[in-house]
């Protein structure tokens, strides 16, 4: 496995960091969509379970995150993540102009992912998601709704998220991992992100019914950070669809402890090589 990093120029000029996993020989990529707080390296264990099967991997850090330039956990328009993973969709594509592509979103990632196929999903082989819900939890919807008024008047305005380390795995190692992780801001929220975070979910429903995508979704039952997982077998109406909500398991299912993550990761290879 060979890995690279680099960097391009996002939308309105703000450097993104991406880095790249490969294969010898790759015969599709997969794009990786990170949450919120958190960055691109985080993923390793799903980088670790497809390039032996010959994906290449692709991950930015989204602007206002990890090693990209911009305010922390900050964003003028939602829209703005979804271009700036647009430039690199167009990188990967110069690069392997005629392998398949497939999307991964996790978290806030998944719904920056939907908003990229509503507008681009002829670009995709296929959509994946996961700690995907239709609401916020963890009292983020009261919290949002409440800072909603700030966004215009203070948008760089920052405020706790309530967001619990606890929920995010059963491994306590990837609970400590994370909370001493120096590319992890977690602490607070910007008014302006809060306010087209909570947006974005609500307006999910506009177009939700239109996509046609092969989806992938794998949740867990136990998931606090992001709910509602129990309604995406109706929320999606696409006829290639396969919802995965994983009995017991919190919002990271990719990492998880070792013998519940490996159901999820070999359920997200078979869809992989079933769908390439």
């Amino acid at each position: 496995m060979k890995h690279f990093e680099s960097e391009y120029e996002g939308i309105e000029g703000l450097k993104i960091y991406y880095q790249y996993w490969f294969p010898d020989k790759p015969k599709a990529i997969l794009q990786i969509v990170h949450g919120f707080a958190e960055h691109s390296g985080r993923y390793m264990n799903v980088v670790n379970e497809v390039i032996p099967l010959g994906y290449a991997v692709y991950a930015n850090d989204h602007r206002g995150h990890g090693r990209s330039e911009g305010v922390r956990n900050y964003v003028d328009t939602f829209d703005q993540y979804v271009e700036d993973e647009k430039k690199l969709y167009d990188i990967i594509n110069g690069q392997h102009p005629n392998l398949p592509i497939f999307m991964l979103g996790h978290s806030m990632g998944s719904v920056i992912a939907l908003y990229f196929t509503r507008k681009y999903e002829n670009f995709l082989k296929g959509l994946i998601l996961s700690g995907a819900g239709t609401d916020l939890g963890g009292g983020g919807t009261a919290l949002l709704k409440v800072v909603t008024k700030f966004s215009e008047e203070n948008p760089k305005m920052e405020i706790p998220p309530n967001l619990n380390a606890g929920f995010l795995s059963h491994d306590p190692a990837v609970v400590k991992a994370y909370q001493a992780d120096p590319l992890v801001y977690a602490e607070k929220i910007t008014a302006r992100l809060a306010f087209e975070l909570f947006n974005s979910v609500k307006n999910l429903e506009t177009f939700i019914k239109e996509l046609q995508i092969s989806l992938l979704v794998q949740c867990g039952s136990e998931d606090k950070l992001i709910i509602g997982s129990e309604n995406l077998d109706n929320f999606f109406i696409m006829e290639d669809k396969t919802i995965n909500i994983y009995e017991g398991l919190y919002h990271e299912v990719y990492n998880e402890l070792e013998q519940d993550r490996k159901k999820v990761l070999t359920d997200l290879s078979n869809w992989l090589e079933s769908h390439n």
